[in-house]
């Protein structure tokens, strides 16, 4: 991957920055002309002035001969960074000032000095009095000494010293006149070269000389020159611009000096320079410098044209930017949100700084996160970065555990008791609501709706009878009951109310009525809402403040400052720390887990392993449950409280070894706390109630925990569910009515998980039980629940613990289960709660089979527990009987027994009942006709007192059914004697008295009968005939019985005339009957009619 430099990068000409390039190369075109001189390339800092200047040297290089100087090197002393004007200074301050100013800018004329004068070679300036190292090449170092001893060698052919005169090398080179002139020749002008070279080297280097003190016999003079370096070296900057062809000076890096009067003598300077004959060209100096050097119009008074620099990076987009950088690096999924590097880029106003931030933080994440496989969290890295490039000396105090912000993280334990106050604050206007709640205990919402009434009436100088509520009048008792009257009447803002005034009269009156001036004053609002809640929830609130109190340790500093508000307090004020550090403490980005993020971790005191478990707790990421901890005793001295605010905690060995050691209560506290809250992980501890060893400890606990069961029981894995009722069960030492109430309906649990729940548990918790529904599984636990009765009595668990104890009967069934089968278990247990429940027990029983005994009706029937309808309903169809009504002392139950038909069907039964009940009602009546074949079989015995008062009770009415009425007229021999006795008898049961010889009454009494009986006359015709059938054959009687009978019936009794009756069957059979017994002699048929004829009279 490219590598990122931090300097200048060349503009392209799409770029919006190049325009500042072509105005300045504009300006430099036609300075000579404008005379222009003096340029500033003004912008904020970082926003890119040093890229438009590179890309003018580079893009107009042929154009113009640039000169750059930078001040970047130079390093002001820190007092001379501040040297701005201050008001109110002594004269002693301000002169102090001015030295410090003077000071500063001889430094920087100094430092441009030396970049002029040491930019170019020696030889280019020769003349430079500013001394340099020579340095001689290595043809040099073989030059100057050849030079040297050819010269020594040329003097001694040309003179030929005696003192050096050898003979035989003499005579050797002794080569003619010829070659001796030649060499005498060239050796001279050699000599002559080497004394011009000589000269020419001496006058160099006394031409700059100076006279700076000239020493008399009796004094001194000396030249004191102006301490402006500028001023005492202006002929070197002269003569360097004379020998060289530079005509654009670019100066960066004098702004950040911050004084302005650097600028006067540049500007000076360049006029000089422009001014002199010695340079003889137009040169043009180039500032950049930031827009606020200046004051107000002074730097329009210093430059001849200004260009701006608009920066490409600015809080706005500083965003988009950074997110753009991490992205060319490879960095854009490294989870860092938008709103993290907003806050961030937010300081970042240099695209130099923002560029070193995104290098640094690849470098970092590199080599912290990836190389040594770290799982740091990524938005902290960036952070640390960014804090890094802007406070580098606070960051390198880190280290050391100094600084603002390792005091701000380390003030910690300061910032916790604040909070603390804040929470008891709280947890004073708690008691305070609860004092109010149990002085308002026993009070309902009417009586304190009263109390504010009756501060209003109070209020009101007429004092009210009742105050109009949407256009009717209420009393204030009425209002006070009603909680919507009283709701509408304190919306309004004016009441009318009535009153009484003289003479007992009433009249009205509006006032203006302020209630929630009266709310405050009775406390109304608060005090019903503290009734509402009730005491649960101050015990609810009173335990989640201690958690609180608890938790306060154990949270990152950027929660408990945000909680707590903990940064408007003096204690973080104090800490003076700048806004970014501010921001960045409070947005997490900087916290206690900073060593993690500017070192490398080397193995010893805990493992690789535990140290990645730590760097996970830390930056919230979880962890497997099971992660095993290789050096636990040190890995619990590395935790931070604020790790016990993420479920990245929750570790199996790290809770067994907080569970185990007392010394670490408080940790075990902060843990417990992760799983005592809403939405509370309940996988972990499941699993831990599977895997772990401390299982008693910790559920313990839990169980402690007021919303414990109502979170296992909403809890959305069934499996973990399961498992966490089981550990519930299992620990819990006494259940609770919602928790009873569970375990009632879910016996079968119990049972399944009986084993690991332990036998002694669950006959512990069965113990406290009443079953819903019982299920085989485990014979000791059935056989407990049955001796000690804990179920409910239903079908299904009494079938069921019927089937347990009587497993040879394999015939009983849901259908025929019932109390005589139930008591044939011979169980006392069992037998004696059904019997002491019989009443819930026979609702439950079908008994379609019927066949309770005889014994078991009779006890169902006395028992007063039983409502009689259910009696009634039960033993109704059953095919065991009573003997009798003797043994049931409640005479209420002689009803339900003859309604349900249990007493035996004997004729002494039926009149024991006749006679308690005075009669014949409709309970006897069904069961007379319901035991008709039984009754019809036995005779009434002579000896019951009752006999006729109910033969006359049974066959003189419509009573029974008419084939019953048939047979059981076989168990009497009485008779009716008495005809006004069969008046309600009718036709039908009339014949068969007739037809059985019951009637023994007079033939006029029985004509009656027939008249009153009906007013069918085809009915009564045939009635006749099959009286006359049975044997009336007295003439009076059958001509009265025929004369009852209304239309021409009673002309068939006169022997005198000839009687026609309609031709039909009927009139035919009477005919008959009365020919029979010799009432006429014949009939004939003529035509329609049936003709009578009498017989002839004897005169």
């Amino acid at each position: 991957m490219a590598i990122d430099t931090l300097l200048p990068k060349k503009l392209e000409k799409s770029d919006a920055s190049y325009k500042s390039v072509i105005e300045l190369n504009e300006a430099l075109s036609s300075a000579e002309k404008e005379h222009i001189r003096n340029i500033a390339l003004t912008g904020p800092f970082g926003s890119g002035k040093s890229s438009v200047l590179i890309t003018l040297r580079e893009d107009f290089a042929k154009e113009y001969k640039f000169l750059p100087i930078s001040l970047a090197t130079l390093q002001a002393n820190e007092e001379d960074n501040n040297i701005s004007d201050s008001g109110g200074e002594s004269n002693e301050e301000e002169r102090e000032r001015e030295k410090r100013i003077e000071n500063l800018n001889r430094k920087i004329e100094y430092s441009i000095l030396q970049q002029l004068i040491y930019r170019e070679k020696t030889k280019t300036v020769p003349n430079s009095r500013f001394r340099k190292i020579v340095h001689l090449s290595k043809w040099e170092l073989v030059k100057y000494p050849v030079a040297f001893v050819l010269t020594l060698l040329c003097i001694l052919i040309v003179f030929e010293p005696s003192f050096a005169k050898v003979d035989s090398i003499y005579d050797f080179f002794s080569w003619g006149n010829t070659w001796n002139t030649v060499f005498d020749f060239a050796a001279s002008l050699w000599i002559l070269f080497a004394l011009y070279k000589i000269a020419r080297y001496v006058f160099k280097s006394y031409s700059n000389s100076k006279l700076n003190k000239l020493n008399l016999k009796d004094g001194e003079i000396e030249v004191i020159e102006n301490n402006s370096i500028f001023n005492k070296h202006l002929d070197e900057i002269l003569y360097f611009f004379q020998v060289t062809d530079y005509n654009v000076v670019i100066i960066e890096d004098l702004d950040r000096f911050g004084t302005p009067n650097i600028f006067l003598k540049l500007r000076e300077l360049n006029q000089l320079i422009n001014e002199s004959k010695i340079v003889g060209r137009h040169i043009t100096f180039i500032y950049a410098i930031k827009d606020d050097i200046f004051k107000d119009e002074e730097r329009t008074k210093f430059f001849d044209f200004i260009t701006t620099v608009i920066p490409i990076i600015n809080p706005s987009n500083s965003k988009d930017k950074l997110k753009s950088a991490l992205e060319k690096k490879g960095c854009g999924d490294d989870g860092i949100s938008d709103d993290d590097l907003s806050e961030m880029a937010f300081f970042i106003q240099d695209m130099r700084i923002l560029t070193n931030i995104v290098n640094e933080y690849k470098q970092y994440r590199d080599k912290l996160c990836e190389a040594n496989n770290y799982r740091l969290n990524k938005t902290k890295l960036l952070g640390m970065i960014v804090y890094k490039n802007y406070y580098p000396q606070d960051f390198a105090s880190l280290h050391h555990r100094e600084g603002k912000v390792y005091r701000c993280i380390s003030s910690k334990p300061k910032f916790i008791p604040l909070a603390l106050k804040t929470i008891e604050k709280s947890e004073e206007e708690l008691s305070r609501k609860e004092q109010i709640f149990k002085q308002n205990e026993n009070l309902g919402k009417a009586d304190l709706r009263r109390l504010f009434l009756f501060n209003l009436w109070h209020r009101l100088s007429n004092r009210p009878l009742s105050v109009r509520i949407e256009n009717n009048y209420y009393s204030l008792e009425q209002t006070a009951t009603s909680e919507m009257l009283f709701s509408k009447l304190i919306e309004e803002k004016e009441i009318t109310y009535q009153y009484r005034y003289y003479y007992d009269n009433t009249t009205t009156e509006s006032k203006t009525i302020d209630f929630k001036q009266i709310d405050n004053e009775v406390n109304y609002s608060k005090r019903i809402d503290l009734l509402e809640k009730g005491a649960k929830y101050f015990l609810k609130e009173h335990r989640h403040i201690q958690q609180e109190k608890i938790k306060v340790k154990s949270l990152r500093l950027k929660d408990l400052i945000k909680k707590y508000k903990l940064g408007e307090t003096e204690e973080f004020k104090s800490l003076g720390l700048s806004p970014m550090m501010n921001v960045f403490i409070r947005r997490g980005y900087l916290d206690e887990d900073y060593y993690d993020y500017i070192s490398y971790f080397y193995e010893g005191m805990v493992s690789l392993a535990d140290r990645e478990l730590l760097l996970s707790m830390k930056i919230e990421e979880c962890k497997p449950y099971e992660y095993h901890i290789d050096k636990i005793e040190n890995f619990v001295k590395e935790l931070k409280d604020y790790m016990f605010e993420s479920d990245a905690i929750l570790n199996i060995d790290l809770l067994d070894y907080l569970a185990s050691h007392g010394i670490y209560g408080e940790m075990f506290e902060h843990m417990m706390i992760r799983l005592e809250c809403d939405n509370a992980p309940l996988q972990f501890l499941s699993q831990y109630y599977s895997e772990g060893k401390q299982q008693y400890e910790v559920f313990k606990h839990f169980i402690e925990y007021i919303n414990s069961w109502n979170n296992i029981i909403n809890w959305r894995n069934d499996a973990e569910k399961e498992n966490l009722i089981e550990a519930y069960l299992k620990f819990c030492p006494k259940l609770s009515q919602e928790q009873q109430g569970w375990l009632n309906g879910n016996f079968r649990f119990l049972v399944e998980h009986c084993d690991n729940i332990t036998l002694e548990q669950s006959l512990k918790l069965a113990s406290t039980s009443c079953f819903v529904n019982l299920c085989d599984g485990s014979d000791d636990l059935l056989d407990y629940v049955i001796e000690h009765n804990c179920y409910e009595i239903t079908l299904e668990n009494m079938l069921l613990i019927t089937r347990h104890l009587h497993t040879d009967d394999k015939t009983i069934s849901a259908d025929n289960l019932n109390f005589t089968r139930i008591k044939a278990t011979d169980n006392k247990s069992f037998v004696g709660y059904v019997r002491g429940n019989i009443s819930a027990a026979v609702q439950c029983f079908k008994d379609d089979n019927k066949d309770e005994s005889s014994e078991t009706l009779m006890f169902l029937l006395t028992n007063e527990h039983i409502p009689s309808d259910v009696k009634a309903t039960y033993l109704t169809g059953q095919h065991n009987h009573i003997d009798s009504f003797v043994g049931i002392e409640d005479e209420k139950m002689y009803d339900i027994a003859v309604e349900s038909k249990i007493i035996s069907p004997t004729w002494n039964n039926v009149s024991y009942y006749y006679d308690y009940n005075k009669g014949i009602n409709e309970w006897l009546k069904s069961y007379i006709n319901y035991y008709t074949t039984e009754l019809s079989s036995e005779t009434y015995p002579n000896n019951l007192s009752n006999k006729g008062e109910l033969y006359v009770s049974l066959f003189g009415c419509k009573m029974l059914e008419i084939d019953n009425y048939r047979k059981l007229l076989r168990s009497f021999s009485d008779s009716f004697s008495d005809v006004d006795k069969l008046n309600n008898v009718g036709q039908d049961r009339l014949l068969i008295l007739v037809e059985n010889g019951r009637i023994s009454c007079s033939a006029d009494a029985f004509a009656s009968l027939l008249v009153n009986i009906s007013k069918n006359e085809s009915l009564k015709l045939e009635l006749v005939v099959y009286v006359i059938t049975a044997g009336f054959d007295n003439h009076s009687i059958i001509a009265h019985l025929v004369s009852s009978i209304d239309g021409d019936y009673h002309e068939v009794c006169n022997q005198d005339k000839r009687v026609k009756l309609s031709d039909n069957t009927l009139n035919r059979r009477l005919l008959d009957v009365l020919k029979n017994v010799g009432f006429i002699s014949s009939y004939k048929v003529d035509k329609d009619k049936l003709q009578i004829y009498h017989k002839m009279k004897n005169n």
